[in-house]
C-alpha cells in the first residue's frame, strides 16, 4: 500500500533493489517473489485499510513490509502477531511495534543524539518536531530527565505546524533561549566554556528541513552561538555552504559507506543516476536482502528438519491464505519458526550491520559516522557512534555508557503509509 510521495519514492526504488539483490545473492534453489501493491487515497473515508491487508493475506503471503506513519494503524502490529505474520518496518515507528512479530530495519537515531548531549555537557536544548516520531523521542528524553538518567538538563519542546510559516516560531525560540555554556572541541581539555543555544531538529519529511535550514539562514540564527543537531540520516544532501561563514556549529549522523564491491558500487550508480540515493533506498536494499536470506537458509535445511519444522511440503514452502473474516482465528502454524529465521539473520548491508534484537526485533549493533560544520569548514567527520552507546570522538576519545529508559507518547495524525506484502513461490528446489 503507498500513498503521496513516499509511493513514488519505493516504486521507483524497489524493482532496482530487488534486481540488485538477485544478482548479488548466490541461490542453490529457484523461486519467484510476488508482491502485492496497492494504492490508497486516505483522504477518503471509504478507505477501509482492513479489509484491502484481509483481501491480500488471503492470497497467502510470508511477510508484510512497509513504512507506517499513521496512528490509524496501530492495530496493525496486532494483526501480524495474531495470523503469526511477520512485519519488517522501514522506519523507526517502534512505539507501534511493541508485539514479537514486528522487526525494524531503521537504526534508532535517539541514542546517538543521548551520547552527544552526554559528550558536550548539554544543559539546555531546544527540540523542535513535526510528526508523531520526533514527539515521541522528545518524550523518551524528558522521561530521562525526571528520571535522572539526563541530569541537569532543561528540555524547551515545540510542535513545527507548517515549515513555511515558521519565522514566528523561530522568532520565540531566540526570545526564550538564554546563552547557556556549550562545551565544544576546543574546550574540553582546557576546561573553558563558551555561550551557546543547541536545537533539535527532528523532522519527517526531508524537504521540511531544507525550509527549516533555510529560514534559520535568512533570520540570521547562524552565528557561533547556535549549535543545531540534525535528526535526518539524509543530512549530507542538505546545501551546508552557507552555514560555514557565520561560525554555527552543524552536527548530523550519517550511515557508513557500504559500496566495497563492484555489484554494491552497481545498485549506488543506478540510484545516482535517477537521483534516488537515500537511507530509503538502501533500506529497501537491505529489506529484501533479509528476505531472501532467510528464505535461503530455511531451503537449506536437512529434508528432516524440514519435514520436523513442517515448513515444506512435496517441494512447496507452506504459505497460509488466511481468512480474516472467519470467526475462529486461522494462524500461520510456522509463522514462529519463520520469524524466528529472520531474527537470526545477520549479514553486512548497505546501511551497515544488519541484525536484530531477540526481545525488542529493533535493529542492534549498528554504527554511525559523526559529522560537523563549523566555521569554516564543511561537513567533516568528526568522529562515530555505536550502539548502544558509544561515542568516540578523533584525536579525544570518549566512551559513554548508559541505560536508556523508554516511555511512549501518542499523537495520532493521518500522514503516509507505504506497505509491501510479499508471497514467495517454490518453483523448483534445486538447481
Amino acid at each position: 500500500m503507498f500513498y503521496g510521495f513516499d509511493r513514488q519514492l519505493y516504486t521507483r526504488i524497489n524493482p532496482l533493489a530487488r534486481e540488485y539483490i538477485f544478482n548479488k545473492l548466490e541461490q542453490r534453489f529457484q523461486y519467484n517473489i510476488t508482491e502485492f501493491l496497492d494504492t490508497l487515497d486516505f483522504d477518503n473515508s471509504d478507505i477501509d485499510t482492513w479489509s484491502i491487508l484481509c483481501n491480500q493475506v488471503s492470497n497467502g503471503i510470508i511477510s508484510i513490509i512497509g513504512h507506517i506513519n499513521s496512528g490509524d494503524l496501530n492495530w496493525l502490529p496486532d494483526f501480524c502477531s495474531t495470523y503469526k505474520i511477520p512485519f519488517l518496518g522501514l522506519n523507526d515507528n517502534y512505539y507501534y511495534f511493541k508485539t514479537n512479530f514486528s522487526l525494524s530495519l531503521m537504526p534508532d537515531i535517539l541514542p546517538a543524539l543521548i551520547t552527544i548531549i552526554r559528550r558536550y555537557q548539554i544543559t539546555q536544548l531546544v527540540y523542535i518536531y513535526d510528526d508523531i516520531n520526533g514527539a515521541h523521542r522528545c518524550n523518551q528524553l524528558m522521561k530521562m530527565q525526571t528520571l535522572y538518567t539526563i541530569q541537569d538538563l532543561n528540555i524547551i519542546s515545540r510542535y513545527l505546524d507548517n515549515p513555511d510559516d515558521s519565522y514566528d516560531l523561530l522568532n520565540i525560540i531566540e526570545l526564550m533561549t538564554t546563552n547557556t555554556p556549550i562545551r565544544t572541541l576546543s574546550t574540553i581539555n582546557s576546561n573553558q566554556t563558551s555561550q551557546g543555544r543547541y536545537i533539535v531538529l527532528d523532522f519527517y519529511s526531508f524537504d521540511t528541513y531544507r525550509i527549516i535550514m533555510d529560514k534559520i539562514k535568512h533570520r540570521g540564527m547562524t552565528t557561533s552561538n547556535y549549535h543545531y543537531i540534525l535528526l535526518t540520516l539524509n543530512a549530507k544532501q542538505l546545501d551546508m555552504t552557507y552555514f560555514r561563514y557565520g561560525g554555527v556549529n552543524v552536527t548530523f549522523f550519517v550511515l557508513p559507506e557500504y559500496s566495497d564491491n563492484q555489484i554494491n558500487k552497481n545498485y549506488i550508480n543506478l540510484l545516482k543516476k535517477d537521483n534516488l540515493v537515500s537511507v530509503e533506498s538502501l533500506l529497501i536494499a537491505d529489506v529484501w536482502e533479509t528476505l531472501l536470506r532467510t528464505i535461503n537458509r530455511m531451503l537449506n535445511l536437512s529434508d528432516d528438519l524440514k519435514e520436523k519444522l513442517k515448513i515444506f511440503r512435496q517441494g512447496k514452502f507452506l504459505i497460509p491464505k488466511i481468512d480474516c473474516r472467519k470467526k475462529f482465528i486461522q494462524a500461520w502454524s510456522t509463522g514462529k519458526i519463520y520469524l524466528e529465521s529472520l531474527i537470526n539473520t545477520k549479514f553486512q548491508g548497505l546501511t551497515g550491520n544488519i541484525q536484530f534484537s531477540n526481545i525488542t526485533g529493533q535493529r542492534i549493533n549498528y554504527t554511525f559516522d559523526v559529522y560537523r560544520v563549523t566555521r569554516n569548514d564543511m561537513p567533516k567527520r568528526i568522529g562515530f557512534f555505536r550502539a548502544p552507546n558509544i561515542l568516540e570522538v578523533f584525536n579525544n576519545y570518549l566512551s559513554i555508557k548508559s541505560n536508556v529508559c523508554f516511555s511512549f507518547f501518542f499523537i495520532f495524525r493521518f500522514l503516509m503509509i507505504p506497505l509491501i506484502v510479499f508471497k514467495c513461490h517454490l518453483i523448483i528446489e534445486h538447481v
